[in-house]
């Protein structure tokens, strides 16, 4: 039988205390001893410091990941609410003004065609926790100023937003999702509808993350409206420069990011 150098090389004594076993170099007569693997303290130390820093960096950004990716989704639900509730009007035969509220420049009904709606009555209700306000009160008196301060631009660098585009007529979902429908003839009579994706009381309230604007324009193809994302050719936002800005600091930056957000699939992974 052939045995193992390795064998003639060493042998195991009788010494075996439960903490080391003793073995004897039959070259060099000398023992080696295998002791039983452990973690100092230091190296457990030391150990948890670098997981504690890897963490620190990392988690901030997985963080703001996840809440992009909520952010894109709501987009995505708004987008859809809107569309098929326009559809409906689009093919309702008792709408009111018979599918050309832009000709008479007629504000359309569309909350009959969202589920769990809830109006918020006076539109002008600075106070108001789930719509978005128009007005400030002082010494007794309320003064139309179109601001909230509850909301801030798409750069996230202003105080307010100018709400004067959102105050025709205002209604939340059970989701809390805000629908706010304006008519201004100053923008070539296009319906405005902004969503406020998750609602008023739900950061980060800015435009372009989760406001966005969508343009109503009549057309003979659909037998009433389309749906026209703010920000895309022939609408009244469509300088970038000035209403989808990173640097922008115009209460109204913002209000023109919805058609970046339907067209560029990198627009959440990169919102200021």
């Amino acid at each position: 039988m052939i045995q193992s150098p390795l064998s003639n090389r060493f042998r195991l004594v009788g010494r075996n205390d439960g903490n080391r076993k003793e073995l004897i170099n039959l070259f060099t007569y000398k023992p080696i001893y295998f002791q039983k693997n452990a973690f100092t303290l230091a190296e457990v130390l030391v150990t948890l410091g670098i997981i504690g820093v890897v963490a620190a960096m990392t988690i901030p950004t997985l963080m703001s990941k996840i809440a992009n990716v909520r952010l894109e989704s709501q987009f995505k639900k708004g987008h859809s609410l809107l569309a098929q509730a326009v559809k409906m009007y689009n093919s309702d035969e008792e709408r009111a003004f018979g599918g050309v509220a832009e000709k008479n420049f007629e504000v359309p009904d569309l909350r009959k065609y969202f589920t769990g709606t809830t109006s918020c009555n006076n539109k002008d209700a600075g106070t108001s926790k789930y719509c978005i306000a128009r007005t400030e009160s002082s010494g007794g008196t309320t003064t139309v100023t179109n601001k909230d301060y509850k909301y801030t631009n798409y750069s996230r660098t202003a105080e307010y937003v100018t709400t004067n585009s959102f105050d025709d007529n205002q209604f939340f979902l059970n989701n809390g999702m805000l629908i706010i429908v304006d008519g201004n003839p100053w923008n070539g009579n296009h319906i405005l509808v902004t969503i406020d994706t998750n609602g008023k009381p739900a950061k980060p309230n800015s435009l372009g993350h989760d406001v966005f604007m969508f343009e109503l324009a009549y057309s003979d193809k659909e037998g009433g409206f389309e749906i026209l994302p703010s920000g895309a050719p022939g609408t009244y936002y469509k300088d970038k420069g000035q209403y989808c800005s990173e640097t922008n600091k115009g209460s109204t930056n913002g209000l023109g990011c919805a058609y970046y957000a339907l067209s560029d699939s990198g627009y959440f992974k990169n919102l200021p």
